[in-house]
């Protein structure tokens, strides 16, 4: 999951076909780390997108579009300055490190062509978008020494030596390429001696970790994918290979770098439905995953960047009402433990009716200041004698009284416990529920369900109970195809389960949900035809896995004909009641989910 060296390599080669020759016409900073530049070759149009983030640094061509702000920062006013209406002259990368470089061919103020040059650095945390003048096109009166390095016009980030002694990146200040730390370039590799030098440098170290600082752009994705093509550990010590496996290192490597060489081949690889990696050229250590051809580099790292971008602002948006519901969650399991342990004690009351009784009898034999007496208990056959707790502080007529308070209160409390018992269990389903349904979501419009859902329901505050309020727009069920051709819903969160279980079936359908644990509705559309096993074991797969108890090894699954679930009125979203049903044990199915999925356009 990195941008490393190859997929630079591979990126500015289709920059190169894209975007030479093409004249610049806008520059955005939509955010403080991104520049967008509008180019247009040959009557198209393409939007370069240049990211400094720490985290998701990158560079790509891009089809999404962002707000930019009313009034630019001061690096897009001067890349604007000094770039508008200039064309891309050359596109190239340093060495085979993670930075491409733009040359852009301009006219200064004396209308002469100067090329001035935009350098993306995609280093991480040090990562960098900076703007260049090359030595050639700087005044002698300006030029200290007559020193080759470019000037530094401005950049995205300013690094005084506060920050770094060895390069300093700060207008006026000449340019130096990152520092390589003794590292070959990858592109320069020369079989056998090359690679022994750079396992010699690090003989007690891991492999892995010895090709990755022995290489230019070589990330770690890559130093696995060489030992595994080469049958070895990645985390073996270099000094342990024998010199039959250092050839079969020799070999996977030049396998690798041949790969690299040649056209790339954009992927990306997908776990559950998630994307998890991309690679401009075929990952042999990934056969266990599925993978998806992309059209072009760019496509594959918008798409990547985009699923990884909606998802870290999908947590962010979620993270608050995630927590509010777990504290509820919490308390209200919190509240039904307490409320057992008070049923457990009214229960066994009566013995508190035997004290009073046992004192009552015997008063005659007690007086205050007694801590405990040893009672015969005419309540047993056997007049067993019972020890009787007493207050030293109240006479026996006043501990007989408190011993029938307890009696009474204890058994007005039996019937008003079963009756919070009952409502806290509801509860704490509920919200087991909306948790559940809470992981499973993974876009914002179902994410804006649950909050209105935790809303209307009177979760958070009792007085937002009942009352309306603009439901968001409907999100959709996931859609499957069964391997015999039957389409089966399945719902992601409670607005969806009840759209499944009111509107998008038919009479012959069939409904499924996993028994006594909260899960997604699951429906099979039977469209005219009789719906196989198969296809019912399928569909009862999906609704094991798609439930709070995906992690079990067998789950029960309730299924029944689609005219036998009814919601009752006023019934929280999702709860829904069902007769004639018949249940299955099935097993928790994820790859059988993704296999089965069907792709939204």
């Amino acid at each position: 999951m990195a941008f490393d060296g190859i997929t630079t390599y591979h990126l500015t080669l289709e920059l190169q076909e894209t975007l030479v020759g093409g004249k610049i016409r806008k520059i955005y900073q939509p955010d403080h780390d991104e520049i967008r530049l509008f180019i247009n070759r040959h009557g198209e149009n393409h939007l370069l997108l240049l990211s400094a983030n720490a985290n998701n640094p990158r560079v790509y061509l891009t089809q999404k579009k962002k707000d930019n702000p009313a009034v630019p920062p001061s690096f897009c006013m001067a890349l604007r300055k000094h770039l508008i209406g200039g064309t891309v002259s050359k596109i190239y990368q340093h060495l085979s490190d993670r930075v491409i470089l733009f040359d852009i061919l301009v006219k200064n103020e004396f209308n002469e062509p100067v090329t001035k040059t935009l350098i993306a650095e995609i280093m991480g945390r040090n990562s960098n978008i900076i703007l260049i003048q090359s030595p050639e096109n700087i005044p002698e009166s300006e030029n200290d020494g007559g020193d080759a390095s470019p000037v530094i016009i401005d950049t995205l980030k300013k690094i005084g030596a506060s920050s770094s002694r060895y390069r300093q990146i700060l207008p006026g200040y000449r340019y130096i390429f990152p520092p390589e730390r003794d590292r070959l370039n990858l592109f320069d590799h020369h079989e056998g001696s090359d690679l022994s030098a750079v396992l010699s440098r690090r003989p007690k170290g891991k492999l892995a970790d010895a090709l990755i600082k022995g290489y230019l752009g070589v990330s770690p994705q890559i130093a696995r994918e060489i030992c595994f093509r080469a049958g070895l550990d990645p985390d073996s010590c270099p000094a342990d290979l024998s010199v039959k496996r250092r050839g079969f290192l020799e070999d996977a490597f030049a396998d690798v770098l041949g790969d690299i060489l040649a056209p790339s081949r954009p992927e990306l690889y997908y776990f559950r439905r998630t994307v998890r990696d991309f690679s401009t050229i075929p990952l042999r250590q990934y056969d266990s995953l599925s993978r998806k051809a992309a059209p072009s580099v760019s496509a594959m790292l918008e798409a990547f960047y985009y699923e990884k971008d909606k998802k870290a602002r999908f947590q962010t948006r979620s993270a608050d009402l995630k927590h509010r519901l777990t504290t509820l969650y919490k308390k209200e399991t919190k509240k039904l433990s307490n409320l057992h342990n008070d049923l457990l004690h009214a229960e066994n009351a009566e013995i508190y009716k035997i004290y009073g009784d046992l004192i009552t009898a015997n008063v005659y034999a007690l007086e205050k200041g007694m801590r405990e007496a040893t009672l015969p208990n005419y309540h047993d056959p056997d007049y067993a004698p019972l020890r009787v707790p007493l207050k030293v502080n109240e006479t026996p007529m006043q501990n007989a009284q408190r011993y029938y308070q307890k009696y009474n209160k204890s058994k007005r409390a039996l019937d008003r416990l079963a009756e919070q018992i009952a409502l806290t269990e509801d509860n704490v389903f509920y919200l087991s529920g909306v948790l559940d349904s809470l992981n499973r979501c993974t876009e914002l419009p179902e994410l804006e369900e649950i909050r209105h859902e935790a809303a209307v329901s009177g979760l958070f505050d009792k007085r937002g109970r009942g009352v309306k309020t603009r439901r968001p727009e409907a999100s959709k069920p996931m859609r499957f195809r069964s391997s015999e051709g039957f389409e089966i819903l399945v719902g992601k969160n409670n607005y969806q389960n009840d759209a499944i279980a009111t509107r998008l079936g038919d009479d012959e359908d069939c409904w499924l949900h996993v028994k006594n644990a909260p899960g997604s509705h699951v429906l099979i559309k039977a469209e005219g035809r009789f719906i196989t096993e198969a296809t019912l074991l399928e569909a009862g797969a999906l609704a094991a896995w798609f439930s709070s108890v995906c992690g079990s090894e067998h789950v029960e699954v309730d299924y029944v004909e689609y005219k036998f679930v009814k919601k009752p009125k006023k019934a929280k979203p999702g709860m829904v009641i069902f007769t004639g049903q018949n249940t299955m044990n099935v097993r928790p199915d994820g790859r059988l989910a993704e296999t089965l999925a069907i792709e939204e356009a």
